[in-house]
């Protein structure tokens, strides 16, 4: 059903009504899985308000919760639980396995920034579903794709073999690839629900009245669920300080995100919805040039003080047979709520879950310290000038011998600064003695293998943080396939770089979104990083539910970045 309501207040704010979950709504066999595989029992606060929503369908929602929380853990149950009901109601209506499957197809999609990210979702679903439904084909229900050599050709044959999965995960550049590719049929077809193509049809008169409702397997058919993961990773939105130049800037050169959501709604009818149910605009207010002040502009809200304003009515198409859509991330304001609501992303305003500070929070378990590196290089800009350097008339291949020189020596700084960083790591890592693994940030432009090569000179065997997921990817396959579980697990452990310390896994700035490592007690950042919310999302790998963490930034004397 349609619901509308007359707004009376800017914002809206859920609370916990308490209970498990089964309690929820989330299916038995989902909840036994939890006990059984991530020895979960009961839901945090923000985990019911969050799956209660969404088991419902009822609002869109915008969520803002401290790293750790359980944010993105939740709303996977979430959406496992609701395609495992959904499946079962198809099955009843005397569909087949497959036949109900194919009607599932592309029902959740679920954007995210980063690849590790998505291959951490796409691990968690397929862990509960190899715990709770062992005989339901893992690749039909979840699927995640992402950007790179080694993934793209895997994640097409995947798709040409077993079809579009349920639950779709994955980064904006790969989504847009697949699902509007420029010279060919997209490998993943998205369509909107039979409810949402009506609601697209009709006017604002109709659409306010509301009435509509939609039923049988039809019904099930199309992307229902939006979830835009970690969203303000995904935009390129100016900041309250930005130039003109920034804000064009922006506005000409989307990023990928805002590019795939925004022709992804207008595929799915949102866009028409939203036009259609915007309100009108207000009078022109009458244009005064100047006053004691100085000169005006026409928007000038003492020229609008007596204009009438038109009711904030919204009509609410939630619901489950829809499109809901959901954003998440620790570092999200008012002002990408707002933007969102004028944008057209979402037809009314959202229901807002948000942390009791309303404001950016880190966990209150870490221990955060800041390590400044002494040196005594002089600062690059201010070099002395050569007594050999070639003049304006130089020869072409003085010119070039010049370029390879200024080359060989930014090489030659930028491998002297790994080495440094790698040694100020390795006496940090020795000297704390982390009882859990160790998470290093790195630059994105340093290099993780680089990187890591550089640490094995000082004692730390250290890893791509990929290689986590990878291997807990072939667990949950070979076990799929009947092989012994524990023989697997000791074929990936003895393939891991052997070190009597701590476990050291690398990564870069951009893969910090998101990123759920239970075990991580010590996270080196080894830079100064771009930003304060970027630092809340580097520090909060550890110290996640309530468990013990430390954090060690590293800067540079003189230096606001390896490569700046």
């Amino acid at each position: 059903m349609l619901r509308c309501a007359l707004l009376v207040s800017r914002g809206r704010r859920l609370f916990s009504t308490g209970g498990g979950f089964a309690e929820l709504g989330v299916e038995p066999e989902l909840v036994r899985a939890l006990e059984r595989r991530f020895q979960i029992h009961t839901p945090n606060t923000m985990q019911q308000e969050l799956l209660g929503q969404t088991l419902t369908a009822s609002n869109h929602l915008l969520v803002r919760q401290e790293t750790g929380s359980g944010k993105t853990f939740a709303l996977s149950v979430g959406l496992l639980s609701l395609t495992l009901r959904e499946h079962q109601a198809l099955r009843s209506m005397g569909l087949d396995e497959a036949a109900a499957l194919s009607t599932q197809q592309a029902n959740s999609v679920v954007v995210v920034p980063n690849r590790e990210l998505a291959f951490q979702i796409e691990s968690w679903i397929g862990a509960m579903l190899a715990e709770a439904y062992p005989l339901l084909p893992r690749q039909k229900i979840v699927g995640r794709f992402v950007s790179g050599t080694p993934y793209e050709s895997q994640q097409r044959g995947v798709l040409k073999r077993h079809g579009v999965p349920a639950i779709v995960v994955g980064t904006p550049r790969c989504l847009l690839e697949l699902v509007y590719p420029d010279d060919s049929a997209p490998l993943i077809g998205v369509r909107a629900s039979e409810l949402m193509a009506s609601l697209a049809e009709k006017t604002r008169e109709e659409l306010m009245a509301g009435g509509l409702d939609a039923g049988g397997a039809e019904s099930y058919r199309g992307v229902r669920r939006l979830v835009l993961d970690e969203i303000d990773g995904m935009l390129r939105l100016p900041n309250r300080h930005a130039t003109e130049r920034q804000i064009q800037l922006r506005k000409d050169k989307p990023k990928p995100g805002q590019v795939f959501v925004d022709r992804l709604l207008e595929t799915l009818g949102v866009t028409r919805i939203f036009k259609i149910l915007r309100p009108p605009a207000l009078p022109a207010a009458p244009l005064r040039q100047s006053n004691a002040r100085g000169w005006q502009k026409p928007s000038d809200l003492a020229l609008a003080r007596g204009a009438p304003k038109p009711p904030r009515t919204e009509c609410n198409v939630v619901g489950p047979h829809s499109l809901q859509i959901v954003a998440l991330s620790a570092t999200v304001n008012k002002d990408l709520r707002n933007w969102m609501v004028r944008r057209g992303w979402m037809t009314s305003r959202p229901l807002v879950i948000d942390n009791p500070s309303r404001s950016i929070d880190v966990p209150a378990s870490t221990v955060h310290h800041c390590l400044v590196i002494e040196n005594d290089r002089a600062i690059r800009n201010l070099r002395e000038k050569c007594e050999d350097s070639p003049q304006a008339s130089s020869t072409r291949e003085q010119g070039a011998a010049l370029v390879r020189e200024e080359e060989e020596r930014a090489d030659a700084e930028v491998q002297s600064m790994m080495e440094q960083m790698s040694e100020v790591a390795a006496n940090v890592i020795r000297e704390l003695a982390p009882r859990g693994s160790v998470l290093i940030f790195t630059r994105s432009d340093a290099g993780t293998a680089q990187f890591g090569r550089v640490l094995e000179t000082y004692g730390v065997a250290a890893r791509d943080i990929m290689t986590r997921f990878d291997e807990e990817l072939g667990l949950l396959i070979d076990k799929a396939q009947g092989k012994e579980f524990l023989d697997i697990q000791e074929k990936y452990s003895s393939e891991a770089p052997k070190s009597d310390g701590p476990k050291v896994f690398l990564a870069t700035e951009e893969a910090a979104r998101g990123l759920d490592l239970p075990d991580t007690s010590l996270v080196l950042i080894l830079d100064i990083p771009k930003s304060v919310a970027s630092y809340a999302h580097l520090s909060g790998r550890t110290g996640r539910f309530g468990q013990p963490g430390t954090v060690v930034t590293v800067v540079p004397v003189g230096k606001l970045g390896w490569f700046d």
